[in-house]
């Protein structure tokens, strides 16, 4: 018997080692990437607000909350305007919601926050788990670049701030666990977009760029400003990440059978965003199918039979929730009527910005007339694009003030444009110049067989994707409830792969690396409170706080725009004040990630760590 047991404990063992090996490749890849990880999860709980910040975040809490009773109708609506909120329809059976997707995958982290919390203070829970993330951070970077008082400090610091906010625990209301597990997922969509963005960028050009970009996107973009918002874009923005990776690791694969698993892969995160948000989802679709098959050295039989078996088998939780939601398998919860309005199709999932799209579907020949009218919409958003400089200009340079947006804002002026939100984006207008040097030294001749190299594949997709997505939203902004143009969420994460494949920014960083990350620390922690002292000393209001920061990332970005052409003209240029603008830029970036979350819309919740909500009241800020 006990012969017996060891055996089962052995293979039991065995088992559970496997499948640790497999998961921890599978999201980390590295010790890097769960550095990276761990540093993500800790700087969005500094800022981490335990509520519902915009509208339609009621929609998809009151959905989480009837799914967790076994049911996809909506009976039981504790959270906003009830059935009314924005995102919820009529289903089959009665009211539903969206965003099933996340909210299944939320579902186990519900359950867990009601284990623990009814078992001991929520509240501390989540404080000890900050900190042990924080432990684990320190340590693993510690380790990484072999210094011991990395280990030592960190760990002292998250020792003391345990304690220094269990001092100041207050008990979670259980009405907020909902929220809370949904924003836990959103958080970790977020940082792991971050974490693939590295693999993705570090595949390709190496470890230490691979760092820079996915610590840019976890830290610099607004990726961290919508982490545990309760919005759809931190799943967006991680789907094409994964699937961007995964195409590159088929480019780079040595052998036939890993690279056909590998692009079989890659169509696993296109069909976990259809389950999300379908629209979204043949955006990237679209562009991957092409280009995979268009490039790809073999399509036998066996290739296309992986391929099209893994994203069909990808595809059953979309299929299957449609099926009870709607009673129709290719029929998500958008093409439903709106319960508290008129029916329509909503491909834009942005209840806190109005409905972007609406579109009257009927069922016979539904496919069809979805197909014909989201070509339509690409090609109005195609012929504003080359139409209306005006609207490009608010949209992705300068916002400011605009009176059909801030009356809906609170008549405040708190939009951002994308480089505004980014301005480390600033370096990628250099590209064209790059590029256009690389044909006239090469020759065109050249271009086709770099458009099949791995960097050619993945840059393809990654421009066309980002082109549809602009495309598709383009004509519906700027509108309100955006702040960052969160409806563009994906160009921060393929903006910042962008700007890893610019030569001059690409060396600037890795040669200079101790530079970039002095840079940004200095940024971070002396820009920082320069910024607080000037926004107190004006008694800036909430408005003009926020443009504060969108003309400090324009001055930043300018900058940095300037270096990047002239570096790639001419190598004359110092090097290494490239690396401390890019720095500068993130910096800015940063700075007005925590700033917003900690002091400008602090009313959205109570803060996760305590210490921080006496931070937000002693700032005299917004």
């Amino acid at each position: 018997m006990s012969t017996l047991d060891s055996g089962l404990t052995a293979r039991l063992a065995a088992r559970t080692e496997t499948v640790r090996t497999v998961l921890w490749r599978l999201l980390f890849g590295d010790r890097v990437g769960l550095a990276l990880f761990l540093t993500g999860l800790c700087f969005f709980g500094l800022y981490w607000r335990m509520g519902i910040y915009i509208t339609d975040g009621s929609a998809i809490a009151n959905t989480l909350v009837n799914v967790a009773d076994g049911r996809v109708v909506l009976t039981e609506v504790p959270y906003g305007s009830g059935l009314e909120a924005p995102g919820t329809y009529v289903g089959n059976d009665g009211p539903v919601g969206r965003n099933y997707g996340i909210v299944v995958l939320a579902v186990p982290v519900f359950y867990a926050l009601q284990g623990l919390g009814a078992v001991f203070d929520l509240g501390v829970v989540l404080i000890g788990v900050w900190s042990l993330a924080l432990v684990g951070a320190v340590t693993t970077v510690g380790r990484l670049v072999e210094r011991e008082w990395v280990v030592v400090g960190g760990s002292a610091l998250a020792v003391v701030a345990f304690v220094a906010n269990v001092a100041f625990a207050t008990p979670v209301d259980p009405g907020l666990y909902p929220i809370l597990a949904l924003q836990i997922v959103g958080m970790l969509a977020a940082v792991l977009s971050g974490v693939f963005c590295y693999r993705l960028v570090a595949c390709l050009h190496g470890r230490r760029i691979g760092v820079a970009a996915g610590t840019a996107v976890v830290l610099a973009t607004p990726v961290a400003f919508w982490a545990a918002l309760l919005k759809r874009h931190s799943f967006t923005v991680l789907c094409i990440a994964a699937a961007l990776y995964a195409l590159a690791r088929s480019r780079t694969a040595d052998e036939h059978s890993e690279t056909r698993r590998f692009r079989a892969l890659a169509s696993v995160p296109v069909a976990l965003l259809a389950w999300i948000h379908a629209a979204e989802a043949l955006l990237l679709f679209a562009p991957l199918v092409v280009v995979d098959f268009a490039t790809a050295d073999r399509n036998d039989r066996r290739t296309l039979a992986v391929i099209a078996g893994t994203f069909a088998l990808s595809l059953v939780p979309f299929f299957l929730t449609n099926l009870l939601v709607s009673g129709n398998p290719v029929e998500p919860p958008r093409m439903l009527p709106s319960y508290s309005a008129s029916a329509g199709l909503d491909l834009s999932g942005g209840g806190g910005g109005g409905a972007v799209l609406d579109i009257p579907i009927p069922i016979v020949g539904g496919l069809v007339r979805i197909a014909l009218r989201f070509v339509s919409l690409l090609g109005e958003g195609v012929v504003v694009a080359f139409t209306d400089p005006v609207r490009l200009h608010r949209v992705f340079l300068r916002g400011g003030y605009l009176s059909s947006v801030a009356f809906r804002d609170g008549y405040q002026a708190i939009r951002l444009t994308v480089l505004e939100s980014a301005p480390i984006l600033a370096g990628f207008a250099a590209a064209p110049v790059a590029a256009g040097l690389w044909i006239r030294r090469r020759g065109r001749t050249a271009l086709g067989s770099s458009l099949r190299s791995p960097t050619g594949v993945v840059d393809t997709v990654a421009l066309a994707s980002g082109l549809l997505f602009v495309f598709l939203f383009l004509p519906r902004l700027p509108v309100h409830a955006q702040v960052t143009v969160r409806y563009l969420h994906p160009l921060y994460l393929l903006g910042v792969y962008g700007l890893a494949r610019v030569p001059a920014i690409r060396s600037a960083v890795t040669t200079h690396w101790r530079t970039t990350g002095l840079a940004y620390g200095g940024t971070v922690l002396i820009g920082g409170q320069l910024v607080v002292i000037v926004l107190a000393a004006i008694d800036a209001g909430l408005g003009e706080a926020v443009q504060f920061h969108a003309l400090l990332a324009l001055a930043a970005a300018t900058s940095l725009a300037a270096w990047a052409v002239v570096r790639t003209l001419s190598d004359t240029v110092p090097e290494r004040a490239g690396a401390a603008l890019v720095s500068v830029t993130a910096g800015a970036g940063t700075i007005f990630v925590l700033l917003s979350g900690i002091e400008y819309f602090a009313y959205a919740g109570e803060f996760a760590l305590p210490v921080v909500r006496w931070l937000s009241a002693a700032l005299p800020l917004a």
